[in-house]
């Protein structure tokens, strides 16, 4: 059982993910056993895995509203410290697995590229408030995490402004989730159409559902097709 447990079943910072997720699953039933008023804290801290994962546009598990129907159960205070920390973690591992992306043969020249280059010598101008600005607004994150491998920032300090950034930004909807109480049918709306939306659309364009998974295997392909 133990062999069957450790024995490698993708790439290494998948398998790192779907066990460390399994574990704070299973870690979380006698939390909610020994401390029944934590069940909100718990299904948060469980939920904000995949909802910050990079296939998250295709689970219903949209982050926004899940802090926002938390925060009608748990003080703002508790659910923006379940929710960051479940967020950093994912964050973390994103970062792995873009700066293997990034490592791909057909990838290596993008670097030198006159738009990505651009990119990168304004990032380098204040790496750090650039990361802080993007993680605490709604601009497109996964740039600046691809600008910061790029340009080689190290993670720690990374994670670091990250944490500045996306903290504050996740108290005020966990504040407004208290004040506002919204209904949770709004919530369920908001999530399962924006799933609905992104899958819908790739149907319709042609593309693979799982766009995500069909990309990373045709490129981590050897040359033979293996």
């Amino acid at each position: 059982m133990w062999r069957s447990l450790v024995r490698p079943r993708g790439d290494r910072r998948a398998d790192m993910f779907l066990r460390a997720a399994a574990v704070f699953a299973l870690a979380g039933i006698p939390i909610i056993l020994l401390f029944p008023h934590t069940v909100t804290l718990v299904w948060l801290g469980v939920l904000s895995l995949p909802a910050n994962s990079p296939l998250s546009p295709l689970l219903p598990t949209a982050f926004e509203p899940l802090i926002m129907e938390a925060a009608k159960y748990e003080r703002a205070i508790p659910v923006t410290l379940v929710a960051t920390a479940g967020y950093m973690y994912m964050e973390y591992v994103n970062w792995r697995v873009y700066a293997w992306v990034l490592s791909w043969d057909r990838l290596t020249s993008l670097g030198s590229r006159r738009s990505v280059r651009w990119g990168i010598d304004h990032f380098a101008r204040a790496p750090f408030w650039t990361v802080v600005v993007f993680a605490f607004t709604p601009l497109p994150f996964f740039v600046v995490r691809a600008l910061a491998i790029l340009h080689r920032w190290p993670v720690w300090r990374f994670m670091v402004a990250t944490l500045v950034g996306r903290m504050p930004r996740i108290f005020l909807y966990a504040w407004f989730g208290e004040m506002a109480g919204l209904p949770t049918w709004m919530l369920v709306a908001v999530v399962l159409g924006g799933t609905a939306s992104v899958v819908g659309g790739r149907m319709l364009r042609g593309e693979p559902v799982l766009a995500e998974i069909t990309e990373a295997a045709g490129a981590g392909a050897a040359p033979d097709g293996t």
